[in-house]
């Protein structure tokens, strides 16, 4: 039995180079279905087929169409490949939709990729080699600069075994995608079988999906069951990321579904309509992209209108920015962080009907841009955090973002991308590194936290008696605070000593004076000879022959002494020491408005292990702005 690949190769290239030829020489398959397109001998529609490697697996091919009328369906098919045959035909060359396509290839992600040179026995070994130039040329700084470059003929079968094998080659050496994280399936083929009703198919792009699951369509969110699958014309039980499916949905019409929707387990994603990006406008654009325009999104299969605000200035021809796509509310997408998406023109620019760019979404359920500068500058600086942090952090990120409207757990997961034991296993860890507080789905980020410290402690200094009702204390915190939420504020202030609870009063605390012992004064001196470079508490402790446990109650007193900083929950600091790095930076930004990650390390006279931290605790205490690399006083 043929094992199936969890790959998928397309093809691409400018019209009439070959392509659906050349899927027929490798795979016996004729992608062209439509009387159309055998009529006028040229693709207006995705093909699909299969190629069995000379190792014994089966790996998915999708073909797509050369025209630049059919671009729509040439990115629906590029999205997903895990290598790519660039098609150029021999006795053409380099035309317009080859680079295009090469465009969107680099844009929607994909990585790796094959030369293949068509039409090789329309032309001598002369012509052959002048293209072969050609060639480097056209693909110097691309992914394909280093591709291997393979002249075939589909029609004298010239070359085709040494194509076979180094596709066999290049998906050897790709990891298989993992088949764990929220079922995605964008929809890119819907038809009717006799006897089994509505079929759909796509490329699997996460997770897994079995014979009996529940599952709906997004964004249409209609419910349905998976009747049978079919994994490269085989029925199979199941089919995990990188297979190409088709699928049998129970109870669904084809006038229900469509190109561009996604099949996901039921209740596992939530459309979204505000979406910060991090996008690249193409090289080749003759004018910047303006702060706001309206583009035509092509995300998975789907092709829909947004509008694209920049936050910041207008975007040179080559140049990157962090932006917001803001999709029209009846079309949603199903997106994910880490997804790809492409812009195209809409509005008759200079470059009307042309790629203008595309890039990465970093965040779904965004909330709204605003243009004016500060807010814009600020927004610019989340979405560059939430760019550059691995899963754990922008779980950290996003509910600190959320602040006291913490998100239940499935729809923290529907924001991430990260569900089940792994999102699990995350959350457990930054409980215990102190990054969270609480249990379930009652979790509050320890900023928030703080925020609703600030708002007590002054609702507690404005009343006569430093006392008030906690029912009155609650209804003065932001209305997105659960009950629950609440209790879990008030108990770990109550904890802390922060305050006191008498049945239904809540009272401001006495802040009594630390008591040090001689211990104390000996840790704090030694302290002062650390500065900023203090010893872990953990090594701390090894050198007192303690455990942590026994050295955090005298820590916590020199911190309530005001002696020293707590920087990070394993990391403290002489107080003055980090009291004098304050006054420096604080000249610094005086006479240069912003500081770098080099220079913040000169400043602070210590290596990255101290200075990322201590930059941190600065941007934590309202000190600075984090900006991209860059600080600037707040």
């Amino acid at each position: 039995m043929t094992a199936s690949w969890p790959f998928v190769v397309g093809t691409a290239g400018h019209i009439d180079h070959g392509k659906t030829a050349l899927v027929h020489a490798l795979t016996g398959i004729d992608t062209d279905r439509l009387a159309v397109e055998k009529a006028r001998g040229i693709t207006t529609e995705l093909g699909f087929a299969h190629l069995d490697l000379p190792g014994g697996a089966r790996v998915a091919v999708v073909d797509v169409p050369g025209h630049e009328r059919f671009i729509r369906s040439m990115v629906a098919g590029a999205t997903g490949l895990d290598l790519v045959l660039l098609v150029v035909a021999a006795d053409e060359g380099v035309m317009p939709q080859t680079r295009e396509h090469l465009d969107v290839c680099q844009l929607l992600g994909v990585r790796r990729g094959l030369v293949v040179v068509t039409k090789r026995d329309l032309v001598d070994d002369d012509w052959l080699a002048m293209l072969d130039d050609e060639l480097a040329a056209a693909f110097a700084g691309t992914f394909l600069a280093d591709a291997p470059r393979l002249a075939v003929s589909a029609r004298t079968g010239a070359g085709l075994p040494a194509l076979i094998a180094a596709i066999e080659q290049a998906l050897a050496g790709l990891p298989p995608r993992p088949g764990t994280g929220l079922l995605r399936v964008p929809i890119d083929r819907v038809f009717t079988l006799r006897g089994f009703g509505t079929v759909v198919t796509g490329t699997i792009t996460s997770g897994a999906v079995a014979v009996g699951d529940e599952v709906e369509v997004y964004p249409r969110r209609l419910a349905t069951r998976v009747r049978g699958l079919h994994v490269h014309g085989a029925a199979v039980e199941r089919a995990t990321a990188g297979q190409r499916v088709a699928i049998n949905l129970h109870g669904v019409a084809t006038d229900d579904v469509a190109r561009g929707d996604v099949v996901g387990h039921a209740g596992a994603l939530a459309p979204s309509h505000l979406l910060d990006v991090r996008l690249r406008h193409v090289a080749a654009a003759t004018a910047p992209l303006p702060p706001r325009s309206k583009v035509l999104v092509h995300h998975g299969t789907a092709q829909v209108l947004a509008t694209l605000v920049i936050a910041g200035p207008p975007v040179p021809p080559g140049g990157e920015a962090v932006a917001q796509l803001r999709v029209d509310r009846a079309t949603p997408l199903a997106a994910l962080p880490g997804d790809r998406f492409l812009l195209r023109g809409f509005t008759p620019l200079a470059n009307h009907g042309t790629t203008l760019g595309g890039g990465e979404i970093v965040r779904v359920h965004a909330p709204k841009l605003r243009r004016a500068a500060a807010r814009a500058d600020e927004h610019a600086a989340v979405i560059a955090r939430f760019a550059a942090a691995r899963a754990a952090d922008r779980v950290a990120l996003e509910l600190r973002a959320c602040a006291a409207a913490v998100p239940a757990r499935h729809v923290l997961a529907q924001r991430i991308g990260v569900a089940g034991a792994e999102l699990d296993a995350i959350l457990a860890a930054l409980l215990e590194r102190g990054e969270l507080l609480g249990s379930g789905d009652d979790l509050l980020h320890v900023e928030t936290v703080a925020t609703l410290e600030r708002t007590i402690a002054a609702r507690l200094a404005a009343a006569s008696d430093g006392a008030v009702a906690r029912e009155e204390l609650r209804q003065r915190l932001p209305a997105a605070l659960s009950v629950r939420g609440f209790d879990l504020v008030i108990g770990e202030l109550i904890r802390r000593g922060a305050i006191t609870a008498d049945a239904d009063v809540i009272r401001k605390a006495a802040a009594p004076r630390p008591r040090l012992t001689g211990a104390d004064a000996t840790l704090h001196t030694q302290f002062r000879g650390w500065g900023l470079e203090a010893p872990r508490p953990k090594e701390i402790a090894e050198g007192l022959r303690q455990t942590e446990a026994q050295l955090k109650p005298a820590l916590d007193r020199l911190v309530a002494a005001k002696l020293i900083v707590k920087i990070k929950p394993d990391y403290y600091a002489d107080a003055e020491a980090v009291a004098a790095l304050k006054a420096r930076l604080l000249a610094y930004l005086e006479a240069n408005r912003e500081i770098a990650p080099q220079a913040w390390k000169d400043v602070c006279g210590t290596t990255r292990k101290y200075s990322i931290p201590l930059a941190e605790h600065f941007d934590a205490e309202k000190v600075t702005l984090r900006i991209g690399d860059l600080r600037r006083k707040r």
